[in-house]
């Protein structure tokens, strides 16, 4: 990339630790760009913590009732300046980056009335019909309500944005699908998660019980937490000592989690630790275990892995998971170290705690051999950090066509230039591919999932199409209590 420092306006509601996965990545990630780039900050809470390098910036405080994707879009309707952010005549921003439909219509927003010299960079952190499929498995009428109303949100704003960034492969293909039937196509951009290389930890010979640990909430069906408790007392009524820890109980739940739990996984066999955001406990839950899992029934990417691989700690993942396809990349990573990090998904998801067991089952009866591969993973992550994640990720955007160029081709296809992230942040793949937008077949569950609401065709063209900034915009009344993403 040219040695330049970009200015550049980062769009998350909410930014650090405690709030979930998108405000960690984007913590992480500012602080990246900041090292080499002007940066601003730009959330909906007035308390986050610092950012290392980076202005900070906030809307006042979000009401009760509103949204916080809701209200970030309407205060970016109004005059920048009211928030602390510069003037829009000065030009400021060369770059503006949102994440999802959490800050994603707020990002594009702020080009389209205030900064349009901008380009804008709107990453997809999650499948919104998966996603909705997989919660909702017992609500089928809310999950196609949920999965229409997040995919069209998504499809918006990628509409008006010059590139999409999708966190890993799997949810790169997801954003270059999403966008492929909108008026404008934007080029694309795979980002691989930056991992924090950490002291590799060391052990002696291991003999009796196999410590797992399993990171994110309890309540959270996503997350297959209850796979894997099956898969635990599974192993052990079979006479493999294996004993789970879970870190992500609601503190003012806990003991009702704890008997859940050990009436999955045979009492003896779990620890149930509260969630915290404490990020020495987090380590220290990691380098105590010998292996951490993501039993996740769908995960954009799964940073709680490449996290643990930084320690040189073994891992098991989820096939249908970002981290799964990037391990599973021969290109990047030995075969012989990250395909056995890989579960198989089932064909009848009843069978998931019996594919966990047999998973778990042979990284004990190899451990000494797992634990080398993670020694030899953590090696190859070293390519893979924040710094590198930014610099591919800026320098893709900068090279983005310019929104008025982008125009679709015939019917059924969509024409993009396409970057992925190679390692020490080189940019690859570049140059203009043509890639099919029909509708997907049955071939895997995201492709049957979207088919809950991929229209499978290009709608015809406006023959004069409004810009962004002149929509009105009102803010919803309060419906509630509960603020939601």
């Amino acid at each position: 990339m040219a040695d330049k420092r970009y200015r550049i306006l980062v769009v998350s509601d909410i930014s650090g630790m405690g709030g979930g996965g998108i405000p960690v990545f984007n913590q992480h990630l500012t602080e990246a760009l900041a090292k080499e780039h002007d940066v601003t900050l730009f959330t909906a809470d007035p308390g986050t913590q610092p950012h290392q390098g980076a202005r900070m910036v906030s809307t006042p405080p979000i009401p009760e009732g509103v949204e916080d994707r809701v209200w970030m879009e309407f205060q970016s309707t109004l005059d920048p300046r009211t928030h602390g952010l510069p003037d829009p005549q000065e030009r400021p921003f060369d770059l503006i980056v949102g994440h999802s439909r959490f800050s994603g219509p707020a990002a594009a927003e702020l080009r389209d009335r205030w900064y349009p010299d901008a380009k804008v960079a709107h990453f997809l952190h999650t499948s919104p019909e998966r996603l909705a499929e997989v919660k909702y498995a017992h609500d089928p009428a809310h999950a196609q309500t949920k999965a229409t109303r997040d995919s069209r949100i998504e499809r918006e704003v990628m509409d008006r944005a010059d590139v999409v960034v999708g966190v890993g492969p799997l949810l790169t293909t997801e954003a270059e699908r999403l966008s492929s039937a909108g008026q404008h196509v934007p080029d694309s951009h795979q980002l691989v998660p930056g991992v924090k290389i950490e002291e590799l930890v060391q052990r002696g010979p291991h003999e009796g019980r196999l410590n797992l640990l399993v990171m994110g909430r309890t309540d959270d069906p996503l997350k297959g937490v209850n796979d894997a408790l099956r898969a635990v007392k599974m192993l052990n009524n079979n006479g493999v000592d294996v004993h789970l820890t879970i870190r992500g109980a609601a503190p003012e739940k806990l003991d009702e989690i704890v008997e859940a739990a050990e009436m999955r996984g045979g009492k003896g066999n779990v620890t149930v630790k509260p969630f915290t955001k404490d990020g020495n406990e987090l380590k220290n839950d990691i380098i105590g275990a010998d292996a951490v899992i993501m039993p996740s029934k769908h995960e954009g990417f799964g940073l709680v892995a490449t996290e643990a691989a930084g320690h040189g700690v073994p891992i098991l993942v989820n096939q249908e998971s970002g981290a799964a396809q990037f391990l599973g990349d021969k290109a990047r990573i030995a075969p012989g170290i990250g395909q056995p990090c890989i579960v198989p998904e089932p064909s009848d998801p009843n069978d998931r705690p019996l594919a966990w067991a047999k998973s778990i089952g042979q990284l004990k009866a190899d451990l000494p051999q797992r634990r080398e591969n993670a020694a030899q993973l953590r090696e190859a992550l070293k390519a893979y950090s924040w710094d590198h994640a930014s610099e591919a990720l800026v320098e893709a955007a900068m090279q983005a066509t310019p929104q008025p160029q982008q125009k679709p081709l015939a019917q059924g296809q969509a024409q993009r230039k396409a970057t992925v992230q190679g390692p020490d942040g080189k940019l690859l793949g570049t140059g203009a591919a043509a890639k099919p937008a029909a509708p997907p077949g049955p071939q895997s569950a995201l492709a049957r999932a979207a088919a809950m609401t991929s229209p499978g065709v290009r709608p015809a063209a406006p023959a004069q199409p409004q810009p962004a900034a002149a929509r009105p915009y009102h803010l919803p009344p309060t419906q509630g209590p509960a603020r939601g993403r």
